[in-house]
This record gives C-alpha cells, structure tokens and sequence, in this order.
C-alpha cells in the first residue's frame, strides 16, 4: 500500500486514505488489463516513450485494444516493440500501432501530429494525456527559483495539455466511449516548497477536465483527472532522498486502473479527480458513485 498513514508525507492529498478501506500501491487482480476487451478500440496515449507512459501503452494492448498511437519527443521504438510483445503474450490479436512525434508544447508539431492519428484511425475512443514534466527545484523560495525552469512547466503541464485536448477533441467525439483522461497529480491539492510551478500546473489541469465536463456534456464526452500515484520515474533523479521514500506506487497499479476506469463510459466521473491507489471494486460500486454524486466530490472547491 501506499505510505503508512501517519509517516511524513509531504505530497499526501484529501481522501488518499478514506475514499476507499483498501488503497493499493502495484496491481492487482481486479484491475487485469486481461479481463478486459478493447476488441475494435482506439487509444491513444502521450507520453509513451518510456517509464509510466510506455507502461499504459503495454495494458491496453494487454486488454486487447485494436489501435494504439503513441506520442513523444523521442524514439517510440522500443514502446511499440513492447506492444505487440504484450498482445501477443496475453492472447490477443497483434494492434495497430501508429508512432507519432508530437512536442505538446508546440501547436503545430500537436496538429500534424493529430492530423496523422485522424488519417490512420479517424477517431479515437480514450485519450491519455500523459506527457508532462516536474522541475524539483532545491530552493524552496521562489525567487531564488530558475524562471525558465517554472514557465517550462507552466508550457507543458497545462497549455501543452490544451494544445493537444484542442486538437484531439473531434477524433473523441466520434468515437463510442468518449472518454478523455488527463495525468493530474495529488500535487495539485497540496502546497509543497519548491513546487510551485508544477503542483499549479496540474490544479490548472485538474480544473480543465471540470470545463471539458461541462462544456462537453451534450455531445457525451466523459473527461476526468487522475493522479497515477506516487511512482518513480526518470525525473526522480533531481528528488531529495526522503521524499522519494513516499514514491510506493509501480507503474502497474498505475496503467492497469486506467485501463479498468475506461473500458466503459463513466457519466459520473466526469470532471472529477481520481487516485489510482484506491481499490477499484469499492470505488466504481453503486454505492460509492451515489454518494460522490450526491456530495459532488472529488472536484476542485474553496472551503468557506
């Protein structure tokens, strides 16, 4: 499981522990990509080139999705390799896989990029907005901070995200599920020196998913946050030793939940906030929906 309740925890966020009696930090049978069946599906996830965005593009090709675009500023080699490897060892027919090189920070390498997926797929039924980036910053003080650092996240995380909602968006709306996840963070709950730029960034993001919600309701798309945990990547290298301690979660739990949140259309989620370590069979029970809906929880709101 995730930290002990109790320990230190600087990054630890409202309703890590209560939302479900079981949190989880790697998979677990529930959440097996392989009981699902994305048989006709299209997926497309940003990010993919490596660590937690690789990992979602080997689960959904593990459920069986027929058509798999992966983006990134790098080599996406090694990603698809692992896709049809995955497929194939899970008994599954081997995908379609379209390499795409996007920066999400640059709108004209996003649409060319969209424009590719559009030609090959024509829609795409679940969008993950993986790609993002963090900057641990070993000043605390914000003037004492790398400004271009700090507009770098601000680039990426939030108007990088956008530039690639904005244009993906009609390929969604085409499709039978509808559904648009984006990567927030716990992050974007919680005020940790040295963070500003990031931890904004994804309370920017979260707040997206809300107007996407509501814009969006009459043409039935389903848009959601969700924080994938607290896993280990590449840019832990820049992380102070006792914060990486409170890093429990495997890229697993991470990418097979989400796969388990969009395998159907989920109403009620949308524009709401989700943690990846809560147990799945309690948090999508008829029960558990009723209340958040008639709480309206798991959004963004100002305590008066």
């Amino acid at each position: 499981m995730p930290p002990p309740k109790g320990v230190w925890n600087p990054i630890e966020g409202p309703a890590d522990y209560t939302m479900t009696k079981i949190v989880h930090n790697d998979t677990y049978p529930e959440i097996d990509p392989t009981k699902s069946d994305y048989t006709g599906k299209s997926v497309f996830i940003s990010g993919a080139s490596r660590g937690i965005g690789r990992a979602i593009a080997v689960s959904y090709a593990r459920a069986g999705a027929s058509q798999i675009a992966i983006s990134a500023r790098g080599d996406l080699s090694t990603t698809e390799s692992e896709i049809k490897a995955a497929a194939k060892a899970a008994g599954r027919k081997e995908p379609k896989v379209l390499q795409v090189k996007i920066d999400i920070a640059d709108e004209n390498s996003v649409n060319e990029g969209v424009k590719k997926i559009e030609i090959e797929f024509e829609k795409v039924d679940v969008v993950i907005n993986n790609a993002g980036v963090i900057h641990m910053e070993k000043e605390s003080k914000l003037h004492q901070q790398d400004s271009g650092r700090w507009l770098q996240q601000m680039q990426i995380n939030i108007f990088g995200t956008y530039l690639l909602t904005h244009a993906i968006l009609p390929l969604v709306l085409k499709s039978s599920l509808k559904t648009l996840i984006s990567i927030s963070s716990v992050g974007a709950t919680c005020i940790t020196p040295g963070l500003s730029a990031y931890q904004i960034s994804k309370m920017a993001m979260t707040r997206l998913q809300e107007f996407l919600a509501v814009e969006y309701a009459d043409e039935g798309l389903v848009a959601f946050s969700v924080h994938p945990g607290n896993v280990l990547t590449d840019m832990a290298g820049e992380m102070d030793e006792d914060l990486r301690k409170v890093f429990t979660e495997s890229r697993e739990v991470y990418a097979d939940t989400l796969v388990k949140l969009s395998k159907v259309r989920r109403e009620w989620l949308s524009g709401r906030y989700v943690n990846i370590t809560w147990d799945m069979a309690e948090f999508l029970s008829e029960e558990k929906r009723r209340e958040v809906l008639e709480g309206d929880l798991l959004k963004l709101k100002m305590a008066v």
